[in-house]
């Protein structure tokens, strides 16, 4: 049945506000001034949202839905972190109320912040608050990990120097492993975990959907494959579950991570595809990780980092082994979405997407990098010449604008673009690379307007010219979201013929102060037009 919604703020794509919707099975039917909608739709049930703002449901265009679930069982050091005596507290604690715990995990520390000791973990820190069973920590970024000597010894990197292809395994001046692992090091230990079956992956996914909720998202870009050691059937049919259930309030463009030629040719002759499913559980791109993180000094840069002239960080591919798999997923009319942060990186991934567009000629691939933090114009040039799209996160601001200078020097001037992305006919979606970050996405929104962050402590704007307006931040939540997933026709907009997926907010960004936008509630959040919060 029709139902009119009324004395509202309604954000539409060219800004302008109007005060009303209807909806009618599941979309946007009308859209209008409360007058006009009063009109079509004189009676039945109508909606007062009491002046409320109310904007398309936010699209966050790349996280890690699986991974957060299972982030949420985990020790939680997102908030213990200003210390690494508090880290190890967290830990030590979570292992005592755990007993049952076969290995102990957690997620969230990040040594920048510590004030006690700057420095990472190590196996004998582990040692001291848990050494009975294996333990597991990785770093805020998923690009580190420290694990205690028993994990050490049940991965046989006990003793011994370990040379791992795309990863490294840190040792002390005596060639001990510190317990410090880097990139594809860290699957020598994780791929010891036990891994859940169905129903738990199932359970993991469900939290993550009942937590993303709350911040108004209500379409998600999600790379799955890659939290788990299990087969891409199994993730899938969680959550052909969680539909059939009735417990898939969240729409799902899975974007496939199949690291080598092998699982990506598996994947293929299964029938799987970009484009496969419909609008609640759709397959996207093949993800692919080509180097790790600016804090933890393993993105790949075209040169020494400026705080550590030892190292450009980790290549996770040779140019030769990514120019295969790039060719291979292009020419099966897979659109490829790559992780690049460092501007080396970035060489790599354009390399490939210039040779496989060469070798084998598309329309319309939105083909992608994910990040793009440290991008020269040269390479968003070339970008915008092969018709990519950019995946950026700008919560990555609040923390980043304290160490960009010091990790780039010079090169900082050209880091974390975005207006000048959109100037240059870049197509650019937002997210938050959760767990990396909280889904936050209103958060997100004040970072990409004010380029400050807002948790540590005050600084000036980091490159302000790279701002987005308010209106484009927005944008880059919804409408820009739904085009790197090939619905721009469908979603991400209030307007006729769309999903009615909404969010209700506590306050109208567009008068509020850019500092305070983080501090706005969601107060609903609609899906399909069925109110889910």
């Amino acid at each position: 049945m029709p139902t009119r919604y009324k004395n509202a703020r309604v954000f539409t794509e060219n800004g302008v506000l109007c005060g009303g919707f209807i909806t009618e099975n599941g979309r946007f039917a009308a859209v209008g001034s409360d007058a006009e909608m009063a009109r079509i739709r004189p009676d039945g049930p109508t909606v007062d949202l009491g002046g409320r703002f109310v904007c398309p449901g936010f699209n966050d265009s790349h996280m890690h839905l699986l991974e957060l679930g299972c982030v949420l069982l985990q020790a939680q050091l997102s908030p213990c972190t200003d210390s690494l005596a508090h880290v190890l507290a967290a830990v030590g604690e979570f292992a005592r109320t755990h007993p049952q715990e076969p290995f102990i995990l957690g997620r969230g520390w990040n040594h920048d912040d510590f004030t006690d000791e700057r420095r990472y973990p190590t196996r004998d820190d582990l040692d001291a608050v848990c050494p009975d069973r294996p333990c597991l920590i990785t770093r805020a970024c998923g690009h580190v990990a420290v694990a205690n000597s028993a994990a050490l010894r049940l991965a046989g990197i006990d003793g011994h120097p370990v040379f791992v292809d795309g990863g490294r395994v840190e040792t002390d001046d005596a060639g001990h492993p510190t317990g410090v692992l880097c990139e594809n090091a860290i699957g020598l230990v994780n791929a010891l975990v036990p891994k859940p079956d169905r129903a738990g992956i199932r359970e993991r996914i469900g939290r993550a959907i009942e937590f993303v909720r709350g911040y108004g998202i209500t379409s998600v870009q999600t790379d799955d494959l890659s939290s788990l050691d299990v087969s891409f059937a199994d993730i899938l049919g969680a959550y052909q579950d969680l539909r059939r259930e009735g417990r898939l309030t969240v729409r799902v463009y899975e974007q496939c991570y199949l690291p080598t030629l092998e699982a990506l040719d598996a994947f293929l002759a299964a029938g799987y595809h970009t484009g496969w499913g419909d609008e609640w559980l759709r397959l996207g791109p093949l993800k692919l990780i080509s180097d790790g993180s600016l804090g933890s000094r393993t993105a790949y840069l075209r040169a020494p980092y400026a705080d550590a002239p030892d190292t450009c960080g980790i290549a996770t591919y040779t140019q030769e082994a990514l120019d295969a798999i790039v060719l291979r997923a292009h020419s099966a009319g897979m659109q490829i979405a790559i992780h690049a942060i460092g501007d080396g990186a970035t060489d790599r991934a354009l390399h490939a997407f210039e040779n496989a567009q060469r070798l084998c000629p598309r329309e319309d691939a939105r083909h992608g990098i994910v990040h793009a933090q440290v991008l020269d114009h040269t390479q968003a040039a070339r970008m915008q010449r092969l018709g990519m799209h950019a995946y950026v996160q700008s919560i990555f601001l609040d923390y980043d604008s304290q160490i960009v200078e010091s990790r780039l020097g010079a090169r900082a001037q050209e880091a974390y673009p975005a207006a000048s992305l959109l100037r240059g006919g870049i197509t650019m979606s937002n997210g938050s690379d959760c767990p990396v970050e909280l889904p936050d996405v209103m958060a997100g929104i004040q970072c990409a307007v004010t380029r400050m962050s807002f948790f540590r402590p005050a600084q000036t704007p980091y490159l302000p010219g790279e701002a987005l307006s308010l209106t484009d931040a927005l944008r880059s939540f919804t409408s820009f979201g739904a085009y790197a997933s090939f619905e721009e026709h469908t979603k991400g907009r209030i307007a006729p013929g769309y999903l009615a997926d909404f969010a209700v907010l506590g306050s109208d960004p567009f008068d509020t102060e850019p500092s305070r936008l983080h501090e706005i509630p969601v107060e609903g959040v609609y899906l399909g037009g069925k109110q889910i919060l």
